[in-house]
């Protein structure tokens, strides 16, 4: 009888083990009334995501990453020139946030922004959203901490 339970003990524990290590690369939510945003951990791992050295975005780091896009946005290169409807639908935009070290030493955001539809995206506290096509559904900007300054901005292609 004993060993059937420590056995089952055993199961429970690893179980339990293994779900706390994987939800270490999970996001941390961070909703306030003008953005809603998952901010992903250095140990979180993606093909887009992987710059030689991570760290984990602190919300001050956000908000100033947010507040800089709300200043700067417009004054990115968009040769589709959908960026001013883009700004005037940023709230509607969910964003997830990466941090990494530049080859600058530069502390940088790569921020991931995509419209807030549930039906599509599934995961995205999990998980970085990656689509084709689109269109200004989906964009990305780097975001220099050091240097407040966004840029590298890419939006979706409608196909």
């Amino acid at each position: 009888m004993k060993k059937p339970l420590l056995a089952l003990y055993f199961i429970i524990a690893s179980v339990t083990l293994y779900a706390q290590i994987k939800d270490s690369t999970a996001a941390w939510h961070y909703k306030t009334d003008n953005y809603d945003c998952a901010i992903f951990p250095m140990a979180y791992t993606s093909e887009m995501a992987q710059p030689t050295k991570r760290f984990t975005p602190g919300f001050p780091d956000i908000d100033k990453a947010e507040h800089a896009m709300a200043e700067q946005l417009l004054l990115q290169r968009d040769t589709s020139k959908r960026l001013p409807d883009i700004y005037r639908h940023l709230k509607k935009y969910k964003r997830q946030y990466f941090g990494y070290t530049g080859k600058d030493g530069h502390k940088t955001l790569y921020i991931n922004l995509f419209w807030d539809d549930s039906k599509y995206i599934r995961n995205w506290l999990k998980q970085m959203v990656m689509v084709q096509g689109g269109g200004a559904n989906y964009l990305c900007v780097k975001y220099d901490i050091d240097a407040n300054k966004l840029y590298d901005l890419q939006i979706n292609n409608d196909e």
